[in-house]
């Protein structure tokens, strides 16, 4: 009775490839699904006032690199200005010489005295201009070396904005729920969802907002005070309207002076 072959030696299996492949692919996937999440989270919590920040940097680094430029070609100019200077005493020299030489002018006089003479004028001429011009040109180049010194100080930082539990005005209830209220729309700074962004066109329909506002609602003798900054209005009133109408808490308001991070640490003591 004949043999049965061996059937595991008539090929190579590519499963333990693929399966390595597959991994591989999925892996590949997740980590760039991540970075998307995180670059859109970057985005979305960065606010008005910060983007336009960044513009000004930007734009300040452009103008400075100009002045840079500007400032190259002014001293490169005043090099061949001062190289053009020590031709003045040549030319000086040169005038002695045609002096000289129109004393000792032996062959029609008058018409050698009138070339000489023109031809000295000429130069005087262009003396008064080289040494007239080399002053502005002095000036504009401290002018631009200042202003790019200016530049390239460092900005000041912005100084953070404390805020006192005596300089709030509010005296109307002892448990305070603060939201900051700037250009982009609202942060929640206290309570469950804090430091929890939300964009102004989203205020409305939040369930993260309506779940804080309920949070401080069931709170004994709370409110929400609204940290306003200057381009914050617009988020205050949705924010304070939604809170006002929908929950019926109390609240109050308290402008924010400058763009500086906003410290709470002394009602945290």
């Amino acid at each position: 009775m004949p043999k049965r072959r061996d059937s595991s030696g008539e090929g190579v299996s590519l499963f333990p490839f693929m399966s390595i492949l597959a991994c591989l692919i999925g892996i590949l996937t997740l980590m760039i699904s991540v970075t998307m999440q995180l670059k859109q989270m970057d985005n979305a919590g960065r606010t008005e006032e910060e983007k336009a920040r960044a513009i000004e940097n930007r734009d300040l680094k452009k103008e400075a690199e100009k002045i840079e430029a500007d400032i190259k070609k002014l001293e490169e100019k005043l090099e061949r200005e001062n190289a053009t200077a020590s031709e003045l005493a040549k030319l000086e020299d040169r005038k002695i010489i045609l002096r000289t030489q129109l004393d000792e002018a032996q062959q029609d006089p008058e018409q050698t005295d009138a070339e000489l003479q023109k031809l000295i004028e000429q130069l005087k001429q262009e003396t008064v201009a080289l040494k007239t011009s080399r002053p502005p040109l002095n000036k504009r180049l401290e002018e631009l070396k200042a202003e790019l010194a200016k530049r390239k100080d460092p900005p000041k930082p912005v100084e953070s904005v404390v805020i006192k539990p005596g300089g709030t005005g509010v005296s109307a209830a002892s448990r305070l729920f603060f939201v900051e209220c700037n250009s982009s729309g609202i942060v929640i700074l206290s309570g469950p969802l804090t430091s929890k962004s939300i964009a102004t066109n989203a205020i409305a329909k939040s369930t993260d907002y309506r779940s804080f506002a309920e949070e401080v609602k069931r709170t004994r003798d709370s409110m929400i005070l609204f940290l306003v900054r200057r381009s914050g209005n617009d988020a205050y009133r949705w924010a304070a309207g939604v809170a006002e109408s929908e929950f019926e808490v109390l609240i109050g308001k308290l402008p924010v002076p400058n763009d500086g991070k906003i410290d709470l640490s002394l009602f945290q003591e």
